[in-house]
């Protein structure tokens, strides 16, 4: 996010692109300046700053004589983050595997239990995400890569759009992202570096894996 200026500003900002990472606005979605400057009680001068900068990230774009849209989920920019992802993530989990600490099996034990809990409850979704989130980048920071995860992040924008329109899905077993986790954990707990490895590498293909059935149910929201 390259976004300056006051807090209120980049609030807006952070909402506005959430909400379209999460699906809350739909790809192909028209957008009004009018209607996002009163919802979020802000002026139009950095209302359109903060679209300067969604055009930027490749969230938004602009069409002359029809207005401003939410950009459709461009599929190959999904799946070379994927790529980059699962090459680095592979090489991150088995340092982790070798370094971890008795405290910080505890912090990533603990992010998994939220997990677990999460499941039973009503509109779990956005808690979800936020964990699972919060779950990979800690392997991140158990090995001094905070910047990396940072890195990797910018350039997945399309990827975690596509990741989270697979998570709406009805059909999408939560349980067994849930189990995958835990499989890992468990690698990297009793520092089997091979299996942890060989495990993240599954658990990031699997990101993609129903791209076919996805763009079939909603072919209106890839490029």
């Amino acid at each position: 996010m390259l976004l300056t200026g006051n807090p209120a500003k980049i609030s807006v900002y952070k909402n506005i692109y959430d909400h379209i990472i999460d699906a809350k606005y739909i790809p192909g979605q028209k957008i009004s300046e009018k209607e996002l400057s009163e919802e979020y009680q802000i002026g139009r001068t950095p209302l359109r700053e903060i679209i300067m900068q969604l055009k930027s990230d490749g969230l938004v774009e602009t069409i002359p004589q029809s207005g401003t849209y939410i950009t459709k989920i461009d599929l190959k920019d999904a799946v070379d983050a994927r790529f980059v992802r699962e090459s680095i993530e592979t090489k991150i989990i088995r340092e982790a595997a070798v370094k971890i600490t008795p405290s910080q099996v505890v912090d990533i034990e603990s992010i998994l239990r939220k997990q677990e809990l999460l499941l039973g409850n009503d509109d779990f979704y956005h808690d979800f995400l936020k964990l699972d989130n919060e779950f990979h980048e800690t392997f991140y920071k158990i090995v001094d890569k905070d910047n990396i995860w940072k890195w990797v992040q910018e350039i997945s924008t399309q990827l975690l759009r596509f990741r989270n329109l697979r998570l709406l899905d009805k059909q999408f077993s939560w349980e067994k992202l849930t189990s995958d986790h835990r499989k890992i954990v468990d690698a990297v707990t009793n520092h089997d570096f091979e299996e942890a490895s060989h495990l993240v590498e599954n658990h990031t293909h699997l990101m993609l894996d129903e791209k076919e059935d996805l763009m079939k149910k909603f072919p209106n929201y890839f490029n």
